[in-house]
């Protein structure tokens, strides 16, 4: 049995582990863990596993944030209609829920608008201007959008509306470099910006930007803290770097979320069947996916209104509205994935660098999640196009170390417009201009290391079974929330014997399960779409296996008990 993946293993720590654990109270294979993390110190393992709200900056140095609040504050005072403009993905409807919840409880007139995805497309719209227009408001506040919209704030601005920008995209200058003619242009990322930490999600800017508008106000703490679960769901979901601020908002948002007496979330709870222990995964899997179907087959709005509502009654019928459009997404996803499949196999197209695939009427709210699946099939980075009439809509997904926005930027001339981040990006570009950016973005991706298209696992220690333990399991569960930029600790354990009857299971019997045992300690183990191993498993044989894993909990008729989660195995010896 080889392994699927190169096997990454660490250098042995240069740091004084035993003393260091003694001194933060952790075991010593916890310590090699945060080292992989460049955490060697007590005080940044501290800081690391017990994220505390006083890491919260002040909004203060995100630009124009004083200019945004005296605009909004004034716009309260005056009763002018303003209008919250996001994005329909589970950031921008959740930023969308946070500012209009916020403007609300100070007496605000608000409204709230979210662009069909198939008609209007990603960005604040030429339409969303027309229904502010059309509905007497002075004043727009986007989020989690605008940053490149210049035509749409041009026109705004022709219509006596004023526009103020809250996004998080990278931010790119139109030709002719003239600055977007917004009034304020809230945006980590602005090249000006001196603020500290680039990676907010769009709610984490509307998060700061209610926090600068309420502490103006002087209203109290306890309505900041009130905004956590909608600002901690948004950033989980929109697959930001899980670190620094972004850290300490995900882990209280997780704690908001289980405590939250929003109906709406507990409605989506109920739905989704979540009811053990509350993770980073179950928000991403389980509940994103709920919200995001809404603006993928449906409206956006919809899902904001879910937040909105004090209503359970009204909160239950659309969380069971979402879970139908979930299940139908589900269902065009599979479609599209086939033919998407099907056309790379058709082309060989897995024998380049960058994949692209089009089709004719392809759903575009599902586009994004197809790239996703061929990026983890073939471990390219892919652009899957929708092809309607002389245009087509792309949506990629990307791999460590292929910056796909950078490369969006190569491809541009190719291109009717593009935007997002380096993992993740949408484009735009007429049809007759496909085969040339497929052309450029493969000339782009074949000038990058060749190592980048090598998948493999980082394995972030080797150690014996006998290490997990229950203390290892409690202070790896305050590793979490995991995400970019703090993935869950891979381990890796050597000459294990396969004892117990190994077995299929699963609907479609395609995972393997088995039991593992190293020294004294034997774990249940499960590894996921590898039974097609189970013909190379030998029971008794000391030895015999060395795998890779995390350690999860596996909760089964009410018991709870440590399980390893295999991501790659192989008989006799670990790879070099």
């Amino acid at each position: 049995m080889k392994p699927t993946l190169r096997w990454r293993l660490p250098e042995p720590p240069t740091i004084d582990t035993r003393s260091i654990a003694a001194a933060a109270g952790i075991p010593e294979l916890a310590v090699r863990l945060l080292a992989s993390r460049d955490l060697t110190t007590p005080e940044a393992i501290k800081a690391f596993l017990d994220p505390s709200p006083a890491g919260l900056r002040k909004p203060d140095a995100l630009p124009d944030i004083d200019v945004a609040t005296k605009r909004i504050v004034d716009a309260i005072e005056k009763h002018e209609r303003i209008l919250v403009y996001g994005d329909y993905d589970v950031d921008g409807v959740t930023g969308t829920a946070l500012l209009v919840s916020v403007l609300q409880s100070l007496g605000a007139d608000v409204l709230y608008y979210l662009p069909a995805r198939e008609t209007e497309g990603y960005g604040f719209s030429l339409r969303g201007v027309e229904f502010g227009r059309d509905n007497g408001v002075k004043l727009v506040v986007t989020n989690d959008c605008g940053s490149g919209d210049f035509a749409s704030v041009r026109a705004a601005r022709a219509a006596g509306i004023d526009v103020i920008v809250t996004d998080h995209h990278e931010f790119k200058d139109p030709a002719g470099g003239e600055p977007l003619p917004a009034l304020a242009l809230v945006n980590p990322k602005r090249p000006d910006s001196t603020y500290p930490f680039r990676e907010l999600a769009g709610v984490g800017v509307a998060f700061k930007l209610a926090w600068s508008i309420l502490s103006t106000m002087g209203r109290t703490r306890d309505e900041l803290v009130a905004l956590l679960d909608l600002v901690g769901l948004g950033t989980i979901a929109d697959v930001v770097p899980l670190v620094e601020e972004n850290r300490i908002i995900a882990r209280l948002g997780l704690t908001a979320i289980r405590r939250s007496t929003r109906p709406g979330i507990r409605a989506l709870l109920d739905v989704a069947r979540v009811k053990d222990r509350l993770s980073s995964y179950a928000v991403g899997f389980m509940l994103a996916p709920r919200i995001n179907a809404a603006g993928r087959v449906g409206r956006a709005d919809k899902a904001v209104r879910l937040l909105l509502t004090d209503d359970p009654t009204e909160a239950r019928a659309i969380a069971g509205e979402l879970d139908e459009m979930n299940r139908a997404r589900q269902a065009i996803e599979v479609r599209i994935f086939s033919q998407a499949m099907e056309l790379v196999a058709a082309r060989q197209l897995s024998v380049g660098r960058a994949i692209v695939v089009a089709g004719e009427d392809w759903h575009e709210g599902v586009i994004g999640i197809v790239a996703s699946k061929l990026t983890e099939e073939f471990y390219r980075p892919c652009i899957v196009v929708s092809l309607k009439k002389d245009r087509g809509k792309g949506s990629g997904r990307s791999i460590t170390g292929f910056n796909l926005h950078e490369a969006l930027q190569h491809c541009a001339g190719h291109l009717l417009g593009y935007g997002g981040h380096r993992y993740a990006a949408g484009l735009t570009l007429e049809r007759h201009r496909l085969p040339d950016f497929e052309t450029a973005l493969n000339e782009y991706a074949a000038r990058l290391p060749d190592e980048i298209y090598q998948p493999s696992l980082q394995v972030d220690a080797v150690a014996s079974l006998d290490d997990i333990d229950d203390e290892l399991v409690a202070t790896l569960d305050r590793f979490e929330p995991f995400g970019p930029d703090n993935k869950a600790p891979v381990l890796a354990a050597l000459g294990l014997e396969v004892v117990g009857y190994p077995r299929k299971v699963g609907r479609d019997q395609n995972h393997l399960k088995l039991r593992l045992r190293s020294g004294t300690r034997v774990f249940d183990a499960i590894a996921w779409d590898r039974s097609s191993e189970l013909l190379n498993i030998t029971v008794g044989q000391k030895g015999h296996l060395d795998v890779c894993f995390t350690v999860d909990r596996n909760t089964y008729n009410g018991t709870t008990s440590t399980q390893l989660t295999i991501r790659d195995l192989c008989t006799s010896t670990a790879p070099d």
